[in-house]
C-alpha cells in the first residue's frame, strides 16, 4: 500500500514539474465539411429542405494560459463555414442558397489536469459570434448572433512519446437555438515546438430567428493543420 502511494505521488509530482507557467498556444488549418440535413424557413412556417455543399475553410486560434489563481484561461478560435446548393422553394421548384455561418469563439477555461498522469483536463465557458449570412435567390440575411456554449477538453499524451489523442465538445445554446460542436484531434510535437494535428469535427446547428429565418444544418468532415506550443 505505502509503495503504491509512493508512486502515484511520484507521478502527480513528476507531471505537476511539467505544467506550463505561462503558456502560448497557435493553431491553424483547413477544414473540409459536408453540410448534412439542412433545412432554411421562414420563422413559423413549414420546414423546407436545402441541397447544400459544403465548403473548404481556415481555421485558426490562439491560447494563453498563465499560473494565476482563480483568474481563467483565454482561448480564441476562428472559423470559416460556408455551404452552397438549393432550397426547396415550396412550389415544386427550387431557389440557390448560400449558408455562411463562419464565427468566432471567445472561451475562458480552467485547467483541471495538466500533464498530471499524461492527462490534460480543461473545462469552460464559450461565446459564439456568428458573422455570416444567410443568402436565397439573392436576398441577403445577415447573421450576427451570438451563443454561450459550455467547453470541454481531454487529451491523453502516450507515455514516452510526443503523441496526444483526445477531443473537445462546446454545447449550448437560448432562446430556441442550439449547438453542438464535438473535436476528435490527433496531435504530434516535434522537439522544436512545432507540430502537426488532424482529425474529424462534427457540428449540429439549429438556429432560430435569424432574420426571421429558421437555420439547421449538420457539419461534419476531416481537418489538418499545424501548431507552435511555447
Amino acid at each position: 500500500m505505502m509503495k503504491s502511494a509512493l508512486v502515484l505521488t511520484t507521478a502527480l509530482l513528476a507531471g505537476a514539474a511539467h505544467a506550463d507557467v505561462l503558456g502560448l498556444t497557435a493553431e491553424v488549418g483547413s477544414y473540409s465539411p459536408s453540410a448534412d440535413n439542412s433545412s432554411i424557413n421562414n420563422h413559423g412556417i413549414s420546414k423546407k429542405s436545402a441541397d447544400l455543399d459544403g465548403k473548404s475553410g481556415t481555421y485558426f486560434g490562439i491560447a494563453f494560459e498563465h499560473p494565476l489563481p482563480i483568474i481563467p484561461n483565454v482561448r480564441f478560435q476562428s472559423l470559416s463555414l460556408k455551404a452552397n446548393g438549393n432550397v426547396d422553394n415550396g412550389s415544386g421548384g427550387s431557389n440557390s442558397a448560400k449558408l455562411d455561418l463562419s464565427h468566432q469563439d471567445y472561451t475562458l477555461y480552467y485547467e483541471f489536469l495538466d500533464g498530471l498522469l499524461w492527462i490534460d483536463l480543461d473545462a469552460g465557458l464559450t461565446l459564439r459570434k456568428f458573422d455570416g449570412s444567410v443568402t436565397i435567390a439573392g436576398s441577403k440575411t445577415d447573421l450576427s448572433d451570438s451563443y454561450p456554449l459550455g467547453y470541454l477538453s481531454g487529451y491523453v499524451t502516450v507515455p514516452g512519446t510526443r503523441l496526444s489523442f483526445g477531443g473537445e465538445v462546446k454545447a449550448g445554446g437560448f432562446d430556441g437555438s442550439s449547438i453542438t460542436d464535438t473535436t476528435l484531434k490527433v496531435k504530434y510535437e516535434t522537439p522544436f515546438l512545432v507540430g502537426i494535428e488532424g482529425g474529424y469535427r462534427k457540428m449540429n446547428l439549429d438556429l432560430s430567428d435569424i432574420g426571421g429565418k429558421n437555420v439547421k444544418s449538420d457539419f461534419s468532415g476531416v481537418f489538418i493543420g499545424a501548431f507552435v506550443d511555447f
